[in-house]
């Protein structure tokens, strides 16, 4: 229950409509509580000499009385119902922007299905109780104050004879309830696991299908879907003893009521409207009885939910900053200065990926990072927009520490295509406009021409205007490539890192592509990890990493004197070469 008080800021954004629900929850449930008098009335005026009249006065203000009780309930709808709404659209931005702040290492760890599972189902959950579980809360509150305050000006003696089950009702809430929360959080977890699932399982049909493993994956999806059904079950039939238990306790309490108001009636203590109004009084009761286990099966739900929620609310980015002032792009270059960086990830400070790394690279020049499968490359370029943080040492732009740039101002000045390519479910057109400032078609066009794809674009029914299927699924992995290319080509950097981004194409592409940069872009920093020496031999200059420190540094030419792991490299490649030439 601690967890739910996490919620009050956003109570506190719409209290206006909170007062409102509350003022008219007193107000029908006053209407609703004085309306049965008037039946009572009624029933003794008719058991002497009446008119007619009088009969019809005290039903007429019975019905309006009723009537106006449910106007106020409307009432109480629109504003605690609509304000759980709003609360709910609030909590969904609020999730989905902390979502864009954690780091890579929370992904690193966390399923794509959990976090939907968690930003639907959770939140769902919170809503109810913010909405329906506030509402009837309140409304059973003030039904049970009114009706028992009425009751007691009836006959106190008899108000004590209905209330006998309460203390067992009370003890049976408390321990029904904790069962209930223990059980929505495990359904919640099950849910989950079942969304995480099928999100892995759509993502990957094609690995799937390649394998013939459809029977496979549907057997795991029905063990998951049986685990949350039987949960759900046990849940339903917790909630089914708990209603049925209360029903049975609302009804229990009439006996004794009919018993001893009879015996009082039949010695004149009380008169037959009084014994009939004090009846419906108790009737009135059992839907707020009842509606007890319901909230507090939808207030156990939100609990957990709300635990869930708050685990993710709770992680911090690795990643902060100060509020600093953005410096103005015209006086940004693009020369970069890599200073004794040492990196190592969580938990492996033994082993470190990156050590005593310190480079230079000038404004505007070419620079290639190769070397073996994990001596850093890729680590190495992540730490320029700050994806990770150095556990050492310091990096400069323009000789400036990149953490002293605004976190937004950084990483719009360096364009990155990182090895996994990732498209939208939307146009190449969109795509490619996604990394635009712009907004402008022809820069779209530009780009595209850049990247070597504006021909593969053109051969296209719909051209630009083409729809890409979930993670550009219907192109091919050189146009995927290309794509991304073109999207950060798009966004016009400072600097432009490519981390292996053309290993999917041919290496006569790759070398038009990477002519097409440097006469298009002759101010851009660019920095191009790749494996292919045909590539990178008319960089600038070249880095040859060896597990996690520079072991080389030159141009092409310089690095084939030096004849050791970069000469290396290019030997094999040509024997490789050689091979495929001859077969």
């Amino acid at each position: 229950m601690n967890n739910l008080l996490s919620l009050k800021p956003y109570l506190l954004r719409y209290k206006k409509n909170l007062w409102w629900g509350f003022l008219f929850i007193i107000l029908t449930n006053l209407f609703a509580v004085i309306a049965p008098n008037y039946i009572g009335r009624a029933i003794d005026i008719m058991n002497s000499n009446f008119e007619l009249s009088d009969v019809l006065r005290d039903t007429g203000i019975y019905f309006l009385f009723s009537l106006l009780s449910g106007f106020f309930l409307f009432l109480v709808r629109q504003n605690i119902i609509v304000a759980s709404r709003h609360i709910e659209f609030d909590l969904k931005n609020d999730y989905y922007r902390h979502l864009q702040t954690l780091p890579r290492r929370f992904y690193n760890t966390t399923s794509t299905g959990d976090l939907i599972s968690r930003g639907t189902n959770d939140l769902n959950a919170i809503r109810e109780f913010l909405g329906p579980g506030i509402m009837y809360s309140l409304n059973t509150f003030f039904r049970l104050l009114f009706a028992l305050i009425a009751m007691i000006a009836i006959s106190p003696k008899l108000t004590l004879f209905a209330l006998l089950p309460a203390p067992l009702l009370s003890y049976s809430v408390y321990k029904i309830g904790s069962s209930m929360q223990k059980r929505s959080k495990s359904i919640q977890e099950s849910y989950a696991g079942i969304t995480n699932l099928v999100q892995e399982n759509l993502s990957g049909i094609r690995v799937v299908k390649s394998y013939t493993r459809e029977s496979f994956e549907i057997n795991r999806f029905e063990i998951l879907n049986k685990e949350y059904y039987r949960k759900n079950l046990s849940l339903g039939k917790l909630q089914a003893l708990f209603f049925a238990f209360l029903t049975a306790m609302t009804a229990f309490s009439l006996l004794p009521v009919v018993w001893v108001g009879g015996i009082n009636v039949i010695q004149g203590s009380m008169t037959v409207g009084g014994i009939a109004q004090f009846i419906v009084y108790v009737s009135m009761l059992s839907w707020p009885i009842i509606s007890i286990g319901w909230v507090t099966s939808i207030v156990q739900k939100a609990a957990s939910a709300q635990i869930r929620l708050n685990e993710i609310f709770s992680i911090k980015p690795d990643i902060t900053e100060q509020e600093r002032e953005t410096p103005k792009e015209e006086q940004v270059t693009g020369s970069l200065s890599f200073r004794n960086i040492r990196f190592h990830y969580p938990g492996q400070e033994s082993n470190p990926i990156l050590k005593n790394i310190t480079l230079d690279i000038a404004a505007g020049s070419k620079v290639a990072i190769v070397g073996a499968t994990g001596s850093g490359k890729t680590t190495l370029v992540n730490l320029i927009p700050r994806l990770y943080e150095p556990a050492e040492g310091s990096i400069l732009l323009n000789g400036r520490d990149i953490r002293s740039f605004p976190l937004k101002t950084l990483r719009e000045l360096v364009g990155f295509v990182p090895q996994v390519n990732f498209l939208f479910s939307d146009t190449i057109a969109h795509n490619i406009n996604w990394g635009s400032r712009d907004n402008d078609v022809n820069e779209v066009i530009e780009a595209s021409r850049i990247a070597m794809l504006y021909d593969d674009v053109e051969d296209f029914p719909d051209g630009f205007e083409t729809m890409l299927g979930e993670k550009g699924i219907n192109l091919s992995g050189g146009q995927k490539q290309r794509a991304c290319i073109a999207r950060a080509i798009a966004w016009k950097p400072l600097l432009l890192v490519l981390d292996d981004a053309l290993s999917a194409v041919d290496t006569d592409t790759e070398a038009r592509i990477f002519e097409a940069l440097l006469e298009k872009l002759p101010e851009t920093t660019i920095l191009l990890i790749s494996h292919r020496i045909s590539t990178v031999k008319n960089c600038d200059r070249i880095i040859v990493l060896k597990e996690g420190t520079i072991v080389e540094s030159g141009t092409h030419e310089e690095l084939l004197e030096q004849k050791h792991l970069y000469a290396e490299l290019y030997n094999q490649q040509l024997l490789e070469e050689e091979i495929l030439s001859i077969s």
